[in-house]
């Protein structure tokens, strides 16, 4: 996949997930099905912070900082405690800031994306890794196959407030 096919699928699937989003109304942004489950707002939010982690991690190495850890922590966490971290971060914002968080996280990856050389797409996200990921893998990950899994989480999430009402 080179650069245009990966800004392609982007805005896709994207679009598909914005266009959900606009569906509904602000009270659905923040009902839950049942206590701790996340909301449509924890959701926009765990998918720009994971969108603002990749740019920062590419530019400069502070995705940590945005989870709001140590480099050492961060470096040795799991996805299923970071993701935790992130929500407790995050789950107290008011919609609007979270709102505006997810756009301009998002335009602000499109943008790298597209200034990015192209090489690098098949550099390794980590230096360190075994596996290699490559950084497209990353970037696949975390927008267009990232906003299919949580628009289907969302639309299980609306599907769910709209039958308790």
């Amino acid at each position: 996949m080179n650069t245009i096919e990966l800004l392609t699928n982007i805005h896709r699937d994207r679009a598909a997930l914005d266009a959900l989003v606009a569906s509904i109304g602000e009270s659905q942004l923040t009902a839950s099905a049942a206590v701790g489950v996340w909301t449509v707002k924890d959701h926009l939010s765990h998918i720009s912070t994971w969108e603002r982690m990749i740019v920062a991690h590419l530019c400069d190495g502070g995705d940590a900082a945005i989870a709001g850890m140590d480099p050492a922590s961060y470096a040795t966490a799991s996805l299923d405690l970071l993701n935790d971290r992130l929500y407790q971060i995050s789950r107290n914002r008011p919609v609007a800031d979270v709102l505006r968080e997810f756009a301009e996280a998002h335009d602000a990856i499109v943008t790298f994306i597209a200034a990015m050389p192209e090489q690098q797409l098949a550099t390794p996200y980590w230096n360190d890794d075994p596996s290699m990921r490559t950084v497209l893998a990353k970037f696949s990950g975390d927008t267009f196959l990232h906003y299919q899994e949580h628009a289907q989480w969302i639309a299980d999430i609306i599907g769910q407030t709209a039958e308790e009402r």
